[in-house]
């Protein structure tokens, strides 16, 4: 077996039950047209919807799935300069052909934190032997802060199942339950699959394994021969992990741009104990504070609540002569202060530096977001806090019961005051496939709203990409700098379409759609601009489906395509 731990049975059936606890938590206002609404607050999930359906088209088409021009046409995109989780619309492949793009990333939205809470399980158990401990870690890292808040925010590349795999394949090794050539393929497997799904998450992996290894060598003596064995072995899951992920690590390094290109949102250290407005134990009470958060409500997101880190002190205070115990706790002690970033905040007031702002100087970190090592922080505190049930006797039961409960309730999402799905706008025009008796196959459309304002990537996805996108929202730190800072009306539109500047004039636009070779304008009837009376500049203007088009369907377009639809 893969991972080598028995008792399928039981373990069968906790995924069933985290699944389904996902499911009913985050999916019942999809129900009952799971392909309409979107778990995730948009623009997200219109990236990852449209990822799914690009891999599913490009393989099945014959077609480079790395690179492609559907989207910010004609300069193009390298899609592995994106956050569009590849790896998983890889694997998804099947499940996009079989259900639509849309129905598989709510699919995989929702079963995504239950495989993660899973595999925790997993390592849980490996470690403490305690099936009810297990439950409770295994649900505080699946259901974490961070997971609802990456969820409510839509982001299908977050996931965390593969931290738990490759923990567990590491400490079997160091224990003497796998060998070298176990743990090289093993760990090899997970760094790949984790580098085609997220090359950030990659990294604050490894940065995992090097502060693991660092922490072990230092606060566990007893093991120094074993962990300075694993070093080589570790290497070598590397290598493997880059042969199996060639092709993607080929295309970053083809289309490799300096720079930094993500946020550096520091974190709050009141969110360790403070909920936001996600979590049921925090509704609107803590309003006032949260509010002074530097981070958005998705990047809020290193919550553990009051219960868990009572439990954590009542297992290091208990187990403080165990090299183990100590190692866990120091683990997340640090993951604590790194993932809070540089400088720390305390209630929106900046204080000092922290370290993370003199890790932030070496290559490559800029680009990772500390807030993401709170992964480490939830799995560390899963396993502590199933250690610490697995060794300590209840009041009235074998187990404690009474601080587990309150653990799992301090985390319950707010799913039924807060919306976590929401309902993009779907007009006939594109819902009920009208551009094909309107627009020839391959045109070139400029779509209003523009970029990530609407919703176009979603309609091309749904259309099979019927047509190409002079524009895209491949995320907003990561578009392609040559597309967007080559022509100020796009730079207008990508980053001031609601203001503070003036919208780019019709001429402006017109000069946009020459550059960009595009054959039609649309624009939602619903969309302010550009209005119906704008839209004449572009030509003869037809209202179908809940949408303008111009020039009007039958009509050449503005680059001068003279096809026609049969019956046009």
């Amino acid at each position: 077996m893969f991972l080598g731990v028995g008792r399928r049975g039981t373990s069968f059936a906790v995924l069933s039950l985290y699944c389904a606890t996902s499911v009913l938590l985050f999916g019942w206002a999809l129900w009952p047209h799971p392909g309409r609404g979107t778990v995730g607050l948009i623009p997200d999930p219109e990236i990852f919807i449209w990822s799914l359906a690009w891999w599913a088209h490009a393989l099945t088409t014959f077609m480079n799935p790395f690179v492609t021009n559907v989207v910010y046409y004609p300069t193009g995109v390298n899609l592995m300069w994106t956050a569009s989780g590849q790896g998983l619309a890889l694997v998804l492949i099947p499940l996009t052909l079989l259900v639509g793009p849309t129905a598989a990333y709510n699919i995989a939205m929702l079963l995504l934190p239950g495989l993660g809470a899973w595999t925790a399980f997993r390592l849980c158990r490996y470690l403490s032997g305690s099936t009810w401990g297990s439950i409770v870690g295994g649900y505080l890292f699946g259901f974490s802060g961070y997971v609802v808040a990456h969820v409510y925010g839509g982001d299908l590349n977050l996931c965390l199942f593969l931290a738990p795999l490759a923990a567990l394949a590491v400490l079997r090794y160091l224990r003497g339950d796998l060998r070298a050539r176990g743990l090289v393929w093993r760990l090899g497997l997970i760094l790949a699959f984790q580098y085609t799904i997220s090359t950030e998450l990659a990294l604050t992996m490894t940065l995992a394994i090097a502060a693991g290894l660092l922490i072990g060598l230092a606060v566990v003596p007893r093991r120094r021969r074993e962990i300075v064995s694993a070093l080589p072995v570790i290497v070598g899951a590397y290598a493997v992990a880059a042969l199996l992920a060639a092709p993607f690590i080929v295309y970053t390094l083809k289309g490799y741009e300096s720079g930094t290109f993500v946020n550096d949102p520091n974190d709050d250290l009141l969110n360790f104990v403070i909920p936001t407005r996600l979590i049921a134990a925090g509704g609107s009470t803590f309003a006032a504070t949260t509010g002074h958060f530097a981070t958005t409500i998705v990047d809020s997101d290193l919550y553990i609540g009051i219960p868990t880190l009572a439990i954590i002190g009542l297992y290091g205070w208990r187990r403080r002569q165990d090299a183990a115990a100590r190692f866990l706790i120091v683990s997340f002690l640090i993951a604590c202060l790194f993932a809070l970033g540089s400088p720390l905040r305390i209630d929106g007031h900046r204080f000092f530096e922290l370290p993370w702002g003199l890790l932030a100087r070496l290559p490559l970190i800029p680009n990772a977001i500390p807030g993401r090592l709170a992964e480490y922080v939830s799995l560390s505190a899963a396993v502590a806090v199933s250690l610490w049930i697995a060794s300590a006797a209840g009041r009235f039961l074998a187990r404690p019961v009474v601080l587990p409960v309150l653990a799992l309730a301090s985390i319950l999402p707010a799913t039924w005051n807060l919306s976590f799905v929401s309902h993009p706008p779907r007009p006939a025009f594109f819902s009920q496939k009208i551009y094909k008796i309107c627009i020839p196959r391959g045109e070139t459309l400029l779509v209003f709203p523009y970029a990530r304002f609407g919703d176009s990537m979603l309609y091309q996805a749904e259309s099979g990409f019927w047509f190409k996108l002079s524009e895209g929202n491949l995320g907003r730190d990561t578009y392609p700098p040559s597309f967007v800072f080559a022509d100020p009306t796009v730079t207008a539109l990508q980053f001031y379409y609601y203001g503070p500047g003036p919208r780019p004039t019709m001429a402006a636009l017109k000069i946009y759609a020459k550059r960009r070779h595009v054959d039609r304008v649309v624009t939602l009837q619903t969309s302010p601009y550009p209005s119906g009376v704008q839209m004449h500049a572009f030509g003869p203007l037809q209202v179908l489906g809940g949408v303008l088009v111009a020039p009007a369907c039958g009509y050449n377009s503005l680059a001068g395509d003279t096809r026609r639809i049969p019956g046009q």
